[in-house]
């Protein structure tokens, strides 16, 4: 039993009675200790703070949701790594915003780049070097559509990861304009002359002259897109691959093939008259007015895309979907692709986080599903179950079939934007100055030639300094 010391009343009231015996050093730490373990086990503990990474990326508000939906389940099965993802504008030649950051040391820790910018944000030094994480990883080259791949390199080393593959193009027609102009709706045109003599049995002129519906405009994909679809179509070539000779690849805008299909277009322009075929396809307001989806177009060039609009402003139409005409000398299947990849701006340290958000958003099998599904676009990952379903669709099969054949990309070289200019320009000349078509695609080659030259001369004195300086 404990004694207690009683004092006197006014003692008493001034100082508290202890309840408690009294305890030794050791006896009150050893309660302490027990107190703080006990709160300790009450109140839950910070955890480590997540890593958290920048993305940045070039989609139109309409493919926000998706986005969300990726990032969500990153995270979901990442918790450790938060992901920021904002906009930049990228105009496929450059992006203002990402190269004043890059300047300024404060870029993110991941961006998108397209596949035909990634040669010359390499060369400018604007692109960290992915080899190093990529050989790290289980990935291979082969997971990936094999020209998707290679517009991903420069000069042998890995400076993105491709996520996109954009099949170029699909061809499409009207089966009832075809019905209606006496044709099977059920035979497109497999060759170059069956295109012709279709879309002169189709095309229709008023008395003044002027087209009232067109069989097919070659050209209504701009410039150097068009240049590339029937240029390859007609079996041509508009570079070599690098060699010993030339390190950068080599310029072939003049290739007779390629010429071939420049001469076929201006000869078409001039039968239908290049200005009128313009007129009737580009006056128009509004995507649901466009002349195929209003019925005035019988036959087109459609991108994947494109599939959702065709369905939104033309839904009772009976269309057929197939491959591109090519001569019969010339490239069938045909057809070439693009897309985005995902790569880290130079001025950052590739963190592991990163990559693995790259790799991740590139070969995952929630990201590809996502990608596929709601952004109804192509994962570059060739092992993505998703084919599984699209190469059976009766319409993103034929896409998938174009795909899988595919052997070409824009070019694989450090001038690709100049290139593209230069192509848009000498069919201008041809279409619409009546220049030439070997002539002018002559000149495409030596000023190319002469722009891939400089850039080559750049690179070695940029790397002769760099030896130096070690």
């Amino acid at each position: 039993m404990v004694s207690l010391t009683y004092l006197p009343r006014n003692e008493a009231m001034r100082r508290p009675r202890p309840i408690y015996p009294r305890l030794s050093l050791v006896g009150r730490l050893v309660i302490g200790a027990s107190l703080g373990l006990l709160v300790g086990g009450c109140l839950p503990q910070p955890g480590p703070e997540p890593h958290v990474i920048t993305v940045w990326q070039p989609f139109d508000a309409s493919l926000q949701p998706a986005l969300d939906h990726v990032v969500a389940e990153f995270e979901r099965s990442h918790p450790g790594i938060k992901v920021r993802m904002s906009f930049a504008s990228n105009d496929l030649t450059s992006s203002q915003k990402l190269f004043l950051a890059i300047a300024g040391g404060v870029g993110p820790d991941v961006t998108f780049v397209d596949g035909q910018q990634l040669s010359e944000w390499a060369a400018r030094g604007a692109l960290a070097d992915l080899t190093e994480s990529f050989e790290k990883s289980d990935l291979k080259k082969e997971d990936f559509w094999i020209p998707r791949w290679k517009e991903s390199t420069f000069r042998n080393h890995v400076y993105a990861i491709p996520w996109g593959a954009d099949p170029n193009f699909a061809f499409v027609w009207n089966k009832d304009m075809f019905r209606k102009a006496g044709l099977d709706p059920e035979k497109p045109p497999r060759t170059i002359d069956d295109l012709d003599r279709m879309a002169d049995k189709l095309t229709v002129v008023d008395k003044q002259g002027n087209i009232s519906i067109l069989g097919i405009n070659p050209w209504e994909w701009e410039g150097a897109n068009s240049m590339f679809t029937w240029g390859y179509a007609f079996g041509g070539s508009l570079y070599k691959e690098p060699d010993q000779d030339h390190p950068l690849g080599t310029v072939t805008a003049d290739d007779p093939k390629v010429v071939e299909a420049l001469e076929w277009m201006a000869k078409f322009g001039r039968k239908y008259d290049v200005r009128k075929v313009n007129s009737f396809t580009t006056q128009v307001i509004g995507i649901g007015n466009d002349p195929f989806f209003a019925g005035k177009s019988a036959m087109r060039l459609m991108h994947v895309s494109q599939i959702k609009q065709l369905r939104k402003y033309a839904p009772t139409m009976d269309f057929g979907i197939g491959l591109i005409p090519a001569p019969l000398d010339g490239e069938y299947p045909n057809g070439w692709i693009g897309g985005w990849s995902l790569a880290v701006p130079r001025n950052k340290k590739v963190r592991p986080e990163a990559f693995e958000f790259i790799k991740w958003m590139c070969t995952s099998k929630e990201a590809t599903t996502i990608e596929a599904n709601e952004m109804e676009q192509f994962p570059a990952y060739a092992k993505s179950q998703v084919f599984e379903r699209l190469s059976k669709d009766p319409i993103r099969g034929v896409f998938y079939k174009i795909l899988a054949n595919a052997k070409h990309v824009r070019t694989l070289m450090p001038v690709q934007g100049y290139y593209m200019e230069r192509i848009g320009r000498a069919m201008d000349e041809v279409l619409y100055g009546g220049k030439a078509p070997a002539a002018a695609l002559g000149k495409v080659r030596v000023d190319v030639s002469k722009r891939l030259e400089a850039v080559a001369d750049d690179l070695a004195q940029h790397e002769n300094k760099e030896q130096k300086q070690k």
